[in-house]
């Protein structure tokens, strides 16, 4: 898959995660406005920004590797 692809497709992937910590950090702040603290909906908010810092790192990476001259 040519690396513009992949680029690409992380990006994609990247704007969905973002949608998605944004959704559950709104969640959560609901959830702590109302005392009722729930630890699930916190780890589910921190998973996702996990896996968001890994796909971005992956994109820098690969972004990373385009930038730079190829062998001949």
């Amino acid at each position: 898959m040519p690396l513009t692809t992949v680029c690409r497709t992380l990006n994609a992937e990247i704007s969905a995660a973002e949608h998605r910590a944004t959704a559950q950090a709104r969640s959560v702040k609901g959830l702590l406005a109302a005392g009722e603290i729930n630890g699930s909906a916190e780890q589910a908010l921190y998973l996702e920004l996990d896996r968001l810092a890994l796909l971005r790192t992956q994109l820098w990476a690969i972004e990373e590797m385009r930038s730079r001259p190829r062998a001949a």
